[in-house]
């Protein structure tokens, strides 16, 4: 169970998406007392903004529509705001750009700490081996619903070579993410694989503590990720 205190007092966290897979592992890591309620697809407007206003941070595991909803009202009450929800269009990411001019956003398409990790080393090989060809196989569950994912194109943001990407859907797999560089004589590989849904959990809590009292920003994990490292 999460156990913080924000300004001495309990930090309640509102979830969007609480039915899901990544709702539901963020239930079981938070007390009651840490618990401002649950959005779902069977919940109304006024239930929306009953637990906005009770949160002190809201997370996000939802799909865009729903997402798209929410934004509006967190802006309203001037509610921090943590999404890991993907498969949003350029034009509806817009709308993150907006509200994060009057509240602290944070957007990540990965919360765990070793992804961002793998992030940065992919940044270094894309200066060391210009010429490599770039590919990323990423493996997820049969439910997953954008392909390529979210990580995936995260991931492939960090280089600048020739690439690709292989999108594949089987089991319960967590999230699995192999980056290679292929030049004619070697090959380097990155792989990242997610045992559990509960890292991704866990980073999402760590970046709404850490959220809260921030300034209007859009903020990314490795933003988070620096300050721990620097703090």
């Amino acid at each position: 169970m999460l156990d913080n205190s924000i300004f001495g007092v309990v930090m309640k966290i509102g979830i969007i998406g609480v039915t899901g897979r990544m709702g539901q592992e963020l239930v079981q890591l938070i007390s009651f007392e840490n618990f401002a309620g649950g959005i779902s697809t069977q919940t109304t407007p006024e239930d929306l903004e009953a637990v906005v206003k009770n949160s002190d941070v809201v997370i996000d595991f939802s799909r865009p529509a729903a997402t798209l909803q929410v934004l509006p009202v967190v802006e309203k009450y001037r509610i921090p705001f943590v999404s890991g929800t993907t498969g949003f269009i350029p034009d509806e990411f817009n709308m993150f750009l907006k509200a994060s001019k009057n509240i602290p956003i944070l957007y990540a398409s990965n919360f765990s700490l070793g992804v961002q990790f793998v992030a940065t080393v992919l940044r270094q090989c894309s200066r060391v081996f210009p010429d490599f060809d770039f590919s990323v196989i990423e493996r997820h569950h049969i439910h997953k619903k954008d392909a390529p994912s979210g990580t995936a194109l995260f991931l492939a943001k960090q280089v600048q070579q020739k690439q690709q990407i292989v999108s594949i859907r089987a089991g319960n797999i967590c999230g699995e993410h192999a980056c290679s560089f292929t030049g004619n004589d070697e090959e380097i590989t990155i792989e990242h694989k997610a045992f559990n849904r509960t890292i991704f959990a866990k980073g999402a809590i760590a970046c709404a503590e850490w959220l809260i009292g921030k300034s209007a920003k859009l903020y990314t994990a490795e933003d988070f990720l620096q300050d721990r490292l620097h703090g």
